[in-house]
């Protein structure tokens, strides 16, 4: 090929180049989550990527660490993209600056109950993923033929479980969420109609409770969450109390050992766990970005869609927010299934404003005062003014 040629081929070369300048390449998104069912975020995550060609990073956070790390990435200016978090931290949707969601991202699909978790001030501040997280009575099958329906009943079980060196029942004694439980089975609740009411005869009777469960010895006090989940998998407690989240990794390591069970009434109290859901919020900072923007609306769009929600389900025992995707479920559970369903349905779904996180805090708080022998009632009291206090350094301005 001559010189003046190949001058020409080049000369064609750069001129097309210039005419036809190379694509952008979508900048890559961070994802933050807690989810204990780590494995159905990565595949949901990785199905997104690989559908529409989008680069989102998935980054795994402790249940734990995800709210302090997220508040103190915002301050930092530091924040993901993205974040799945739990529906009762919307109530802090200021300090973690997350941004509004536009009114038309939202399918007709989703569940109004669902809506609920995300709208507060008039806003929606993400979008709902998957709904539940609420706890649920697991049992041994080799080492209880019919489960209690009654707490009292562990009474009779307690001594023989006991010499087998097995404890009757296990969960994280000093997480909050467990105990909010008992708070509900008393009628009580930490927020009521936005305000903060720790101090209440409910919450005096839901205290004394949870001291009669470690007096009687029917938990151990000093039990975590990861200690309970290990001594329940490995047979050396008859009873788990845990949550949704855990349960297709029960039914994978208990198979057919593992049994379902409503939670047990107090008395002729019926027991009320808190339910919620996990939302995708997105940063302001990503928000604003043009490039990203269009990403996050694709993936709230992606995570709405029926057959994703199903897939959820499929995956991890997830509810899902879609009504379609719910109402499939819904027809044919299994025993487990249905549990799992009707323990939902008598839930009481957790309130997502501001308040509910500093009731969370003041009841923690409390509680450590509680554990060294001050009464019920002053717990009560202590909690509400804690509580009181930091509501108002919250909504001074």
């Amino acid at each position: 090929m001559s010189k003046k040629r190949s001058f020409y081929h080049l000369l064609l070369l750069c001129l097309f180049t210039l005419s036809h300048p190379l694509q952008a390449q979508e900048p890559e998104l961070e994802l933050w989550h807690s989810q204990q069912a780590g494995y159905v975020i990565d595949d949901v995550i990785a199905r997104f990527n690989q559908e529409g060609n989008h680069r989102v990073r998935v980054t795994q956070i402790e249940p734990g660490k995800i709210k302090a790390d997220l508040l103190l990435a915002a301050q930092a200016r530091g924040l993901p993209d993205l974040m799945l978090i739990p529906s009762d931290f919307i109530g802090l949707y200021r300090q973690m600056t997350l941004a509004p969601l536009p009114a038309e991202w939202f399918s007709p699909a989703l569940r109004a109950s669902a809506l609920r978790y995300v709208t507060l001030d008039r806003q929606r501040w993400g979008m709902p993923m998957m709904q539940g997280n609420h706890l649920m009575l697991f049992y041994n099958k080799a080492l209880v033929s019919t489960p209690v329906t009654q707490w009292q009943q562990l009474t009779a079980i307690t001594p023989a479980l006991k010499t087998k060196g097995v404890y009757p029942v296990s969960w994280p004694y000093h997480d909050m969420y467990y105990f909010a439980a008992f708070l509900h089975t008393f009628g009580g609740s930490p927020v009521t109609e936005g305000r903060i009411t720790l101090d209440s005869p409910a919450m005096v009777q839901a205290l004394e409770a949870y001291r009669t469960v470690a007096s009687e010895q029917w938990v151990d006090p000093e039990c975590d969450y990861d200690t309970a989940l290990a001594r329940f998998n490995e047979g050396k407690s008859a009873y788990l109390i845990n949550g949704d989240w855990a349960f297709n990794d029960l039914v994978k390591n208990m198979g057919d050992k593992l049994g379902v069970a409503l939670l047990p009434r107090w008395q002729s109290h019926p027991m009320h766990s808190m339910s919620g859901a996990y939302v995708m919020g997105a940063s302001r900072w990503a928000m604003d970005d043009e490039d990203r923007q269009p990403v996050i609306k694709a993936l709230m769009a992606f995570i709405q869609r029926q057959d994703i929600q199903q897939f959820i389900y499929h995956q991890g025992a997830l509810l899902p927010v879609n009504q379609q995707a719910f109402t499939a479920i819904s027809r044919r559970p299994t025993p487990q299934e249905k549990v799992l369903l009707e323990q939902f349905t008598l839930s009481t779904p957790m309130p997502s404003d501001s308040a509910m996180s500093i009731a969370w805090q003041a009841m923690e708080k409390g509680f450590e005062r509680f554990k060294e022998g001050i009464s019920a009632a002053d717990t009560a009291r202590y909690m509400q003014q804690l509580a009181d206090q930091q509501y108002r350094q919250v909504k001074t301005p």
